[in-house]
């Protein structure tokens, strides 16, 4: 028998008339049909789910409650139909209240009643939608502890409890700012039980007293020197994908943030002036990818200096070669290998952690080939050496200086709003922004020691040369090593629920 399938629109009834009289006769349980001047007009519905608790924000007390819920149609069979729907909820909300009092309400279930809660808010306009999906995700890691093995019922949740729980997040990696959101979360979870106490059997809410952990050791961000910046630029020369030159050069001497630096289209580069247009701004917002202008959407223009240039260029070059054809005007610039190969554009949220396992794979290497260390920076910290020895400037070993670049021409190329003290009327002229970088490209030029090309150039053919003299079993093992990490970085990319063109191109 074919399932019948409702809209359930109730019925919209004419404002009645002053000679119009109005009658009820039951029809079952529930249900009613009425009349209008003694012809049908239509039916209600009324399911009764009993007396409930509820608070009183005016009165700031618990009052009981009759809940019912009444509809109107136009048919018999669509009231029926939707009574039989409510009953079974009815059925459901009892069966729920009686496995309450023999065992209670575990923090999943309401964590899930919850961000429900917070979705109807969402459709109405009063939340935005990328905060519901924050709410989701966090949703999702409260049930990596509280379910399972862990499964817990909020009667018995303690303040210790939800400390060991921050605990456990902070082994998993996440941020301690990340892990201040999820208490937030969960102090407004139990705030929603105690407004029905009864129901959830709390009286506390025991999320408030809970402490997160200190942080372990306070990161210091730190400025390379200019000799330090050249000997990275020589290991990142040494690498097979030079994705991870890109990064160095374009951040630590271009002054590129990690958003632009993803953001950075070949469309934008203009080869001719030696000019690049930094509009695009490549961000992580929960699980999305957004491209939206640069920080306080301020667009602006670079001028590459020789080290910036051929970079870019010997990139477009690589890239080409992998994709046996140019790369595409609206593509975005950094892509590792794996993404070429794959056909997918690299993750925002990665790019930091890739840069951190690169730059201690480095130093390990350094490490053996009894080097000393270069000291660790995230990538953002590349701006902080880009504009620290552009202000300072540079004394090298024979006592020459580089002299520091405009101070004015700094603040522009970098992105920043101007001191105060340089934004008044008198001064309006002299600080308009030309699109003059040419004191910034003198700075570069004469920093950059390091022969950039020549240095790829000889590290390509080094490699050529290590594959010549190799094995059939190392060719293998290498191609074998190669297949694995392109294996992994698909599963890594289904794990995270992809859109359905990404399912259907791996079908």
């Amino acid at each position: 028998m074919e399932e019948l399938k409702f809209n359930f629109e109730e019925s919209e009834e004419p404002k009645a008339k002053k000679n119009d009289v109005i009658t009820y006769e039951p029809v079952e349980k529930g249900i009613r049909r009425k009349l209008k001047n003694g012809k049908k007009f239509s039916y209600e519905v009324t399911v009764d789910f009993g007396r409930v608790e509820v608070y009183d924000e005016k009165q700031k007390k618990f009052r009981q409650k009759q809940d019912k819920q009444n509809k109107t149609f136009k048919t018999l069979e669509e009231a029926r139909y939707w009574k039989n729907l409510m009953e079974v909820q009815k059925k459901k909300a009892k069966d729920k209240k009686t496995t309450f009092k023999n065992e209670g309400i575990r923090l999943v279930d309401v964590a899930d009643e919850f961000l429900e809660m917070k979705r109807k808010q969402a459709e109405k306009g009063k939340i935005k939608d990328s905060y519901i999906e924050q709410l989701r995700i966090q949703t999702d890691h409260f049930k990596r502890f509280f379910n399972g093995e862990r499964t817990t019922l909020v009667r018995t949740i303690q303040t210790a409890q939800i400390e060991a729980y921050f605990e456990f997040e902070e082994k998993q990696g996440i941020s301690r700012k990340s892990i201040e959101k999820y208490k937030t979360h969960l102090k407004q979870i139990w705030a929603y039980m105690l407004k029905d106490k009864v129901k959830y059997g709390i009286s506390e809410n025991v999320v408030e007293g809970a402490e997160i952990s200190a942080p372990k050791k306070e990161y210091k961000a730190s400025a390379l020197d200019y000799k330090q910046l050249n000997e990275l630029i020589v290991e990142a020369c040494s690498l097979e994908d030079p994705t991870f030159l890109y990064l160095v050069v374009m951040s630590m001497t271009q002054g590129l943030r990690r958003g632009e630096l993803c953001g950075l289209m070949w469309k934008d580069i203009n080869w001719e002036t030696k000019r690049v247009t930094i509009c695009h701004n490549r961000v992580q917002l929960v699980t999305k990818d957004t491209v939206k202008l640069p920080k306080r959407e301020k667009v602006r223009e670079i001028e590459l200096h020789n080290a910036g240039y051929e970079v870019l260029k010997l990139y477009k070059e690589w890239q080409e070669n992998i994709l046996g054809r140019p790369v595409k005007p609206d593509a975005f610039v950094m892509q590792w290998e794996i993404n070429l190969l794959q056909d997918y554009v690299c993750h925002t949220g990665k790019v930091s952690r890739k840069w951190k396992e690169i730059y201690n794979f480095i130093n390990k290497c350094r490490e053996k080939a009894k080097k000393e260390k270069l000291p660790y920076g995230r990538i953002h910290d590349g701006r902080h050496t880009y504009i620290t020895l552009l202000l300072h400037g540079i004394q090298k070993d024979d006592k020459s200086i580089i002299a520091p670049a405009s101070f004015f021409q700094v603040y522009e190329s970098a992105g920043h709003t101007l001191p105060k003290a340089m934004q008044n009327v008198s001064n309006t002229v002299y600080n308009e922004d030309k699109g003059d970088r040419w004191d910034i490209t003198r700075f570069w030029n004469e920093a950059i020691y390091t022969d950039l090309a020549d240095e790829w150039r000889c590290a390509c053919e080094l490699r050529k040369m290590e594959e010549d003299t190799m094995t059939e079993l190392q060719k293998a093992v290498k191609e074998a090593q190669k297949k694995q990490r392109l294996e992994k970085a698909k599963a890594e990319r289904l794990k995270g629920n992809p859109p359905e063109d990404i399912l259907i191109e791996y079908k």
